[in-house]
């Protein structure tokens, strides 16, 4: 394995990317199966690994952050998770 997955492994764990994107997720309502949470975040830890993926996470959630003015939490719940999405597509392009 090479130092940058280390490291982008490393960023994930750190940054509590997994769980935060579940929880946005879960409060957004988007998950309309019975899967367990475990296996969610399973595929997310998964997927993390996909440029195109964690791209498409940054702009739903920048859809959302735009469209939830007044609670105050989220949008800033939001702004950091979509700040760590995108400093994440840097380990992807390297």
């Amino acid at each position: 394995m090479t130092n940058n997955y280390n490291d982008f492994r490393r960023y994930i764990r750190s940054h509590n990317l997994v769980n935060r994107i579940y929880d946005m997720l879960y409060y957004f309502k988007v998950f309309k199966n019975n899967r367990s949470e475990k296996q969610v975040k399973a595929f997310f830890n998964q997927r993390l690994e996909d440029i195109t993926y964690v791209e498409t996470l940054a702009k739903y959630f920048e859809s959302k952050l735009r469209t939830n003015k007044k609670n105050h939490e989220v949008r800033c719940n939001l702004n950091d998770l979509i700040s760590d999405l995108n400093y994440l597509k840097q380990y992807l392009c390297d």
